[in-house]
């Protein structure tokens, strides 16, 4: 089935990766279960509104700087919007199949233990830091101006970056789940006692400025 994409759905591709773009375009050759995009990359602000709302667990979404979309599945003539979770089953198929020929490293919020996600696709932070995109080279200066910041309560990749790198930098026991929880926040304010910096176990610019220099040494 050679899944065609509508004009809204491809102007939401604007300013993604395009590693990602490739793996969609790629998908909709592939799937055998019809999709549309719902949102690529998106404002802080509406990632704000969407933590009010329990339909996201982070300020520090990969939305944010165009590495992550939502999908949705449709009817074969591509209306509609259809949420049985087996639906996204064909469709991540899809899209890993595209991956996997691409040489992409993704990951699906379908596997998620936490917070089970099977619209969500975004690209693997490891390979694909925040400022990695092209298509939007300076996303991570802008949302640091935005204010966005890590701390007790957030979840994802950048929690799990920062976990990997407090225990290269032995400033604490701490489990790598992606979790900003009691070990996490006690380890971020050791690592700001050692730098100098007010131990207020939250990680903004400064800290993030501090853990890059740290790891760097």
């Amino acid at each position: 089935m050679n899944n065609i994409l509508s004009k809204r759905s491809v102007s939401k591709l604007e300013d993604i990766h395009p590693d990602l773009l490739q793996v969609v375009l790629r998908a909709c050759e592939l799937t055998s279960q019809p999709f549309q995009i719902s949102e690529g990359r998106r404002t802080l602000e509406r990632q704000k509104n969407l933590l009010k709302r329990g339909a996201t667990r982070t300020l520090n979404s990969r939305h944010l700087t165009g590495h992550a979309i939502d999908l949705y599945a449709t009817e074969e003539d591509g209306s509609g919007a259809l949420w049985q979770f087996s639906l996204y089953c064909d469709i991540a198929d899809a899209m890993f199949a595209a991956a996997d020929e691409l040489n992409v490293d993704l990951e699906w919020g379908g596997n998620w233990s936490s917070f089970r996600d099977g619209p969500h696709f975004q690209l693997c932070w490891q390979k694909y830091p925040a400022g990695s995109n092209p298509e939007f080279p300076n996303a991570q200066t802008q949302v640091d101006k935005q204010g966005v910041v890590l701390a007790a309560g957030c979840s994802g990749d950048l929690v799990t970056v920062l976990q990997q790198s407090l225990k290269k930098l032995n400033a604490g026991f701490l489990s790598i789940d992606g979790d900003f929880g009691p070990q996490t926040r006690l380890a971020v304010k050791r690592f700001q006692r050692q730098q100098g910096l007010a131990p207020d176990g939250i990680v903004g610019p400064q800290t993030r400025k501090a853990l890059q220099r740290a790891l760097q040494q």
